[in-house]
C-alpha cells in the first residue's frame, strides 16, 4: 500500500474512532446517563426517565437541524486559556419535552483530557431557581455541572446530548471547565434561552 494511502486511511480511522467515542448521551443527573443507542436492558426503571430517553433517541435519529448555534470562546481573565485558537460550537433545540437537547463541538483543547460541562444561571434570569447547585459565596446564583467529557488525541470532542431538566424557561450561560483546576476554559459569550416542556 502506498504511504499516502496509508496516511489517508489512518486519518479516516482516527476521525471515525473520535466520532464513535463521542456517541450521543442522555443525562438524567450527574453520574447517571445512558448512550442514546442503549439496549433495552439499559433503559431506566423510572417511567419519566425512560420516556425522556425514548424522546431523545427519536430526536437524535431524526437528525433535524438545531434551532440556533452559538460559538464557544476563550474566557477573559477570570478563566484560563488553553490555546489561543481553542474554540467550540453549541447547537441547541429551543424547546424540548423534559430537557435540553444540544450538540457540542470542541476544538484544540488538551488531548485526552477531561472537561466538565456546565450550565450557569443568574439570580435575575429565568431558570436559575431550577438548577440544582449554588455557586459558593454567591448562593443565589445556581449552576449545574452535569457531565464530564474526554477529548480525543487531537483535543477534540463532538457529540450530542439530551439533559433531563425541570420544566420551565431558562436563560443560562454554557461553560466548559477543566477538571484539574475547575477553571472555565470555554464559554458562550451570551446567555441563551430555551424552554423545557
Amino acid at each position: 500500500m502506498p504511504p499516502s494511502l496509508r496516511r489517508l486511511l489512518a486519518l479516516v480511522l482516527v476521525s471515525l474512532a473520535a466520532r464513535l467515542a463521542a456517541a450521543d448521551i442522555v443525562v438524567f443527573s450527574r453520574g447517571d446517563f445512558r448512550g442514546a443507542a442503549s439496549a433495552a436492558k439499559e433503559v431506566p426503571g423510572d417511567p419519566a426517565q425512560a420516556a425522556f430517553l425514548a424522546r431523545a433517541q427519536a430526536d437524535f435519529s431524526a437528525g433535524a437541524p438545531f434551532d440556533v448555534t452559538f460559538p464557544l470562546i476563550n474566557p477573559p481573565a477570570w478563566g484560563r486559556v488553553v490555546h489561543a485558537d481553542t474554540a467550540g460550537r453549541l447547537s441547541v433545540r429551543r424547546r424540548f419535552e423534559g430537557g435540553l437537547v444540544f450538540h457540542l463541538n470542541l476544538e484544540r483543547l488538551e488531548p485526552a483530557h477531561t472537561y466538565v460541562l456546565c450550565i450557569n444561571g443568574r439570580p435575575e434570569h429565568p431558570g436559575n431557581e431550577l438548577l440544582p447547585e449554588s455557586v459558593p459565596g454567591h448562593e443565589a446564583e445556581k449552576y449545574y455541572d452535569f457531565f464530564t467529557v474526554t477529548t480525543d488525541a487531537a483535543g477534540r470532542y463532538d457529540g450530542g446530548f439530551a439533559l433531563l431538566l425541570k420544566a420551565g424557561a431558562y436563560n443560562v450561560h454554557f461553560y466548559v471547565k477543566d477538571t484539574t483546576d475547575h477553571k472555565i476554559v470555554l464559554y458562550g459569550l451570551e446567555y441563551f434561552d430555551f424552554w423545557v416542556k
